[in-house]
């Protein structure tokens, strides 16, 4: 077996055992780990919670390793009954203890003894000052002429030690119990009893306890790399043998599984493949157990799309959103390649990159959010795929708590972040992130993770996956500048100013002026990410995928007009049952609307409800009952008037 295979925490652990005595073994300590030391020099699991004769194997022959904790107490991995009570015992001279357990540990639990008792604390309260204190002693003074042997202690649980209702004073003392037992070692040995205190993080106990102290060394347990994700699955057994298969380096379903379950614990590998061995998944179909994991369904309605959805698409996008021919092809290119499966294989584990990733800039109301929801209807089949954030409410650089949940101790903890949830209750979505450019740019720095790796970890430690969602940012980003007013020598008073107006709305906009808008936005996008600083960002999101919309040209906002004006006289013939016949003022409300174009489609919008609407709810207000029909005529004074028919 090469050593290099040999996970780098074990070789550390190895390294300074006896050396250092103290060390702190953090990081990913509730999962599985190899053992090397077996015959014909290849790995061996054990299966979950095997840590302790992983440790046991790293240390020396002749060395004796004493576990504790805070549930099962003091015991010896492995001895037999007889062997652990002779080794336990001379811990606790001078101390009452009894048996909690006789089976394989043969666990001895402390017994508080009444003469210690001290401050009011409680029997279960202290009885960990006095384990620190027994651990401390043995360190030092050893246990006693008839084991001679050298001492390993490990403490597993550490970092809950503090949390077993002690009191501050309390805890201070069992700390300083254990610091004492790191500081008073002898020196003239070339083998040194060792403390190890396994703990979540390094910082779960106190910083005091390691601070500048040279006796003491942080070991981080990784996540397992690719090797060892290979090489865990080559000694699958049981059930599960079928699945050794995948770790075949010429097999295209194991090289692919190994690639996506980067960043997950050995036993998240095993639960996959136990959703495989129960769902009777095969290991070349072993991705299928992987969604499952990951998003919680089965299926994928990425591929359970019809052959004639790009069809679909394109016309649902022209139906909702009138005059972007060239922002929806560049969109319906992003689509093509999430549908056929192609997005981001030109990146380094594509498998896990978002679908889709598009930034619509334009000016207001050119249909920017109506495209991410008419993509939304068109691939999911519900509107309501579309999950919109508006970027105006995460201003404050503590906004992003509101996204991914609150730290631990926060109001609102418990909840978890809004984004996160919504995309774990709705794996297959389109996320659109509105007018990004309000948002803080420290929020922004959460974006690197998801655009890159396609996952987030929320506050509570679960993993989300974006993996099977299109991502959308909105922006009208370059169409103003901010300027210094003439008269402020100061340079205190700053307001924006438009970078670009229709000069006259009656006009159809020229080429020349669309290319213009094009180049100013794209160029006021880059921009944007170069002040803030966040260049990288803007190299995730990739100068191709940035869409820019047109402001709505003069046929566009009739188009407009006439669609809305359509949808209006549904509407009320629906609830109201009362026909509306508009012929006569469709041309009057499409010159308006053409007026309004710079406004975009919301501007539009409100002329109708000013000058169609609203004088259409003061005439029937007129009448003594409902009309079954009327018609609409042109006004004296340039508006809209009605009659009955």
């Amino acid at each position: 077996m090469n050593e290099t295979m040999v996970p780098k925490w074990q070789r550390e652990l190895r390294a300074f055992l006896g050396v250092k005595t103290g060390i702190v073994l953090e990081g990913n300590v509730y999962d599985e780990y190899p053992l090397f030391q077996v015959e014909g020099g290849q790995a061996e699991f054990l299966g979950t919670d095997n840590l302790d004769q992983t440790i046991l194997s790293l240390v020396d022959p002749g060395v004796r390793v004493i576990f504790f904790d805070p549930v099962e107490g003091f015991y010896c991995f492995g001895d037999s009954p007889e062997t652990q009570r002779q080794t336990l015992e001379p811990l606790f001279r001078g101390y009452q203890t009894r048996e909690s357990r006789i089976d394989h540990d043969c666990t001895l639990c402390l017994m508080p003894s009444g003469k210690r008792q001290h401050g009011g604390g409680g029997a279960e309260t202290e009885q960990f000052i006095w384990v620190s204190e027994i651990i401390k002693r043995a360190l030092i003074e050893g246990l006693g002429e008839e084991h001679p042997e050298k001492l390993v202690f490990v403490l597993n649980f550490a970092s809950r030690l503090d949390a077993c209702n002690l009191r501050q004073a309390e805890a201070n003392t069992m700390f300083l119990n254990l610091m004492a037992a790191t500081t008073a070692q002898q020196t003239d040995t070339l083998f040194c009893n060792s403390l190890i205190l396994v703990v979540d993080k390094y910082n779960d106990i106190p910083t005091w306890v390691y601070l500048n102290n040279p006796n003491i060394r942080s070991v981080a347990i990784g996540l397992p790399d690719r090797n060892l994700r290979r090489l865990y699955l080559n000694n699958l057994y049981g059930e599960l043998e079928s699945f050794r298969a995948l770790a075949d380096p010429n097999s295209e379903p194991g090289k692919q599984f190994v690639a996506e379950t980067e960043g997950l614990r050995l036993q998240e590998l095993r639960q996959i493949l136990k959703l495989a061995y129960r769902r009777r998944i095969l290991p070349e179909d072993v991705s299928l157990a992987f969604r499952l994991y990951k998003y919680g369904v089965l299926d994928n309605p990425w591929e359970n799309l019809e052959n004639d959805i790009l069809i679909h698409i394109q016309r649902k996008l022209e139906d909702r959103v009138k005059g972007q021919d060239e922002a929806l092809g560049k969109v319906k290119a992003v689509v093509t390649r999430a549908v056929k499966g192609l997005s981001g294989l030109q990146h380094s584990g594509a498998s896990h990159k978002p679908k889709g990733i598009l930034f619509f800039a334009g000016p207001t109301g050119v249909g920017k959010t109506e495209t991410a929801k008419a993509l939304a209807e068109a691939i999911f089949g519900d509107e309501n795929a579309c999950i919109r954030f508006d970027m105006s409410e995460y201003r404050l650089e503590q906004s992003d708590q509101k996204l991914f949940g609150a730290p631990p101790g926060y109001v609102g903890y418990e909840g978890g972040g809004q984004l996160t949830n919504a995309v774990r209750d709705r794996p297959f979505s389109v996320l659109l992130f509105d007018e990004i450019e309000k948002a803080s740019p420290t929020i922004l720095d959460k974006f690197l993770q998801i655009l890159e790796d396609g996952r987030m970890t929320d506050n509570q430690g679960n993993t989300v996956y974006f993996g099977e969602t299109i991502i959308i940012f909105t922006s009208n980003i370059g169409l103003t500048r901010e300027v210094t007013d003439p008269g402020d020598y100061l340079g205190t008073t700053r307001r924006r100013v438009p970078t670009l107006t229709i000069a006259d709305p009656q006009q159809e906009d020229s080429p020349e002026f669309r290319r213009e808008v094009t180049e100013k936005l794209t160029e006021g996008v880059k921009n944007y990410f170069r002040d803030i600083g966040r260049p990288e960002l803007l190299n995730r999101l990739g100068d191709d995928n940035i869409v820019v919309f047109q402001f709505i040209n003069k046929p566009d906002a009739e188009a407009i007009c006439r669609s809305k004006l359509k949808k209006i006289c549904r509407s009320i013939r629906a609830d109201k049952g009362i026909e509306i016949h508009t012929d006569g003022v469709e041309e009057l409300l499409c010159r308006l609307a053409v007026a309004e174009r710079p406004n975009g489609g919301r501007g539009v919008g409100n002329m109708l409800e000013r000058e169609f609407l609203n004088p259409l709810a003061g005439y029937i207000c007129t009448l003594p009952e409902l009309p079954r029909a009327l018609r609409c005529k042109p006004a004296a004074d340039g508006g809209v008037d009605f009659e009955v028919i």
